[in-house]
This record gives structure tokens, sequence and C-alpha cells, in this order.
């Protein structure tokens, strides 16, 4: 097949869509088919890259504009110079609508990573007043119109998750029947035990006995850092320290609260990490003895929680989008009863006492068996070659 790809992001980003995107192109080239994507261009790299039959133009260029209009505009000018191709795969609503707007012949599938306009009304009334809050409001009415337009226009659209379904059926209930269920996935060449945790607690220069909790978010509302923070002084047994992986909009006032909670004091329970490279992130993924994901709402899929149980870290999730559908097979402990710091720190503490060394090769195991992306693209690939062959 030969596949066009439009994403708002792309390798070397670290995001999930990033991830999905990149790692789906990179596969489906490795299986002998030609794939050109259209990403958006990032300083320091050239314009174009070929590895292969993977060509990536790097030419989505942004301004001062909204970028859900900006890449609507750049994807559709860069799209109709190329081709030709036999399917178009536009990761998200912008480039979908992009790609429509090209007019190429040949069928459009768009990737449903998360709902824009849900998670924009949840993280509105959360900001401050401010220019945040501003582009919030400005995007909410863009973002409905990309949408609706990407759902009308494309032939298939591919979830990663049943959580994700269930909202596109909601907000889209006369378009249900062009959904069909893919999955994320997780490199797990890439993402392992290696040389162990106290291994990379040496290279980290962590306590090598001490009880460690990690979370990989961006510092956003509806990631629920706030809970674990709160949730930490109450988990039964030792004391734990916590790592807090990654930037964002509320980093400075979650650093005010681990204050406040006396978490920042001489015991140092808390550190913050910020961004960190692709192999720092992976020696914190095996540092830990649990990873703790404390999402309140939208989890579209949580490649994070594949990366860690790859490490072979046990994960604690709450019942936030589909971490349930992630959590739930390989044990049903790992699924907090909720969001709130109470039931966080109830299964923080169960988990950390039944976490041993054979549970941590269980996790590695279960994502090895259910998630290696080598067994997640030939998914990717019947679909979209189903997609081609209705044509």
């Amino acid at each position: 097949m030969r596949v066009l790809v439009a994403s708002g992001t792309w390798y070397p980003e670290r995001n999930g869509v990033a991830r999905v995107a990149s790692e789906v192109g990179r596969r489906l080239t490795a299986r002998g088919h030609q794939v050109t994507a259209i990403v958006p261009q990032v300083s320091g790299l050239p314009r174009t890259e070929q590895d292969g039959p993977l060509t990536v133009h790097r030419v989505i260029e942004r301004g001062r504009l909204p970028l859900t209009l900006t890449d609507v505009l750049e994807t559709a000018r860069r799209a109709r110079s190329i081709g030709p191709f036999d399917v178009m795969l536009a990761h998200g609503a912008s480039t979908a609508v992009g790609l429509a707007r090209a007019r190429l012949p040949a069928p459009l599938v768009l990737v449903y990573h998360a709902s824009y306009p849900r998670e924009l009304r949840f993280m509105r009334p959360r900001l401050r007043w401010g220019r945040e809050r501003l582009v919030a409001y400005v995007n909410e009415p863009i973002a409905i119109v990309l949408e609706r337009a990407a759902v009308r226009h494309c032939k298939r659209i591919f979830v990663l998750s049943d959580y994700s379904r269930s909202l596109l059926a909601a907000d889209h209930p006369h378009e249900s029947q062009k959904i069909v269920s893919v999955s994320g996935g997780v490199d797990t060449s890439s993402f392992s035990p290696a040389d162990g945790k106290h291994a990379a607690r040496d290279r980290l220069g962590l306590d090598p006995d001490r009880r460690l909790l990690v979370t990989v978010r961006r510092a956003e509302p509806r990631m629920g850092i706030e809970h674990l923070l709160r949730a930490l002084p109450i988990v039964s047994g030792e004391q734990v320290g916590l790592a807090v992986v990654g930037g964002g909009l509320l980093t400075d006032d979650l650093l005010r609260l681990s204050y406040r909670l006396g978490l920042n004091g001489l015991n140092g329970q808390v550190r913050f990490v910020g961004r960190v490279s692709e192999d720092e992130l992976r020696d914190w993924y095996r540092a830990a003895d649990l990873f703790v994901l404390p999402t309140v709402a939208y989890e579209g899929f949580g490649m994070v929680t594949l990366e860690a149980l790859a490490s072979g870290t046990p994960v604690v999730g709450t019942t936030a989008g589909a971490t349930p559908q992630l959590l739930e097979p390989l044990d049903r402990r790992l699924v907090a009863r909720g969001s709130d710091p109470e039931a966080l720190a109830a299964a923080i503490g169960d988990a950390l006492a039944f976490g041993d060394d054979a549970f941590r090769a269980r996790c590695r195991e279960y994502v090895l068996a259910r998630f290696d992306w080598d067994r997640i693209t030939r998914i990717w690939e019947g679909e979209l070659a189903k997609v081609c062959a209705s044509e």
C-alpha cells in the first residue's frame, strides 16, 4: 500500500499521538509498504528525510493562527503536491480536515486519539484567567466544527480503546458505523527491564532501598497529579518517595502544593524531575517500584501505562478512560476505585505489597503477549487493507 500520513506531532516529540503516528508509520514500511508523512517543521531537522520506503516531510508551518486552523490549511496545501496514494491516515481532526480539503483520490481514515472539544470543556474552568483560558475559549468552537467535519468526511475511524469508541458513539451517533477498534502498542525492545531496577537507580542517583513511585504526566488539570500528591501522606506502610516526570501549565502550583503538604521538606519525599531525555525516561520507568497514573478524566489510551509495564514495573491507575481496559486483564487490584486521594492511596498500598519480582516479570510478559508494536501493526495493516479494498 501507498499510505499518506498526516499528523500534528511526530518523533522526536514524545506525546502519545507522536508515539503512535511515528511507530505505525515506521513499522508499516518495515512490512513492505510505502509511507509518506506530512508533519510539522522542527528546528534543526531537515525538511525531508528518506529512510527506505518511509518519507517524512517536515513542512507544516505554524504561525500566529491557532494550531487547529494552521494544521488544516498547511496539511491541505502540502498534500496537493505529492502522491498518488492508496489510503490517507490522519492523526487528529485538523489534519483529517486538511487531507479532505486536498481532495486527493484516496479514502481517508481518521485516527481518533481523544476528543479535543471535551478536553477543552473540562480544562477551561480549571485554568486561571489569562492567556491559557482565553485560548481555550477561542479553540472550543473551532475544535467542535473540525471534529464534526473530520468524522463526516472520513471513510473509517480508528480508535485505540473501547472508551474512545464510546465517546465517538455518544458525540456522533450517526457515524458510529465507521468506527474500527485497533490499539496502541509499545516498543518492547526500547522499553524493557534491561539491567534492572537497581542499575537504573544507580544511573539516576537514587536511594537504592527507598520505595519509589513514578508518574509521567503533563502538569494539566485532568492529569490528577494534585490527587497523587495528597495521597502520598496516607499511603499505608513505610514512607515512599515520588518522582513527577514532565512539565506543564500547573508545575508551579503543584510545587507549592507539595510544600504545603510537607512533602518537600527535610524528607524530600517528592521530586519534580521535569522533561527528560528518552534514555533517562526509560530509567525512571525501570527505577520505580510502582508507576501511578492518577488521571481524573479522558485517558484515551495510556501509552505511558504500556511503557511502564514493558519495563517490568506495575502500574496503578484510576477508572478514568481506557485505564481499566489495559490493567484489569493483568490484575483488577491495579485499578483504584476512584481518582480521589483516599482511593489512590489504598490501591498504591496494596500494589506495593504484592508487586514482587515475580509480578514485575508478569507485567512484562503481559505486554509482550498483547501490545508489542509488531503485533499491533499487523492489525492496523489489515484494517487499512480493508479500506483500500472497499474502494
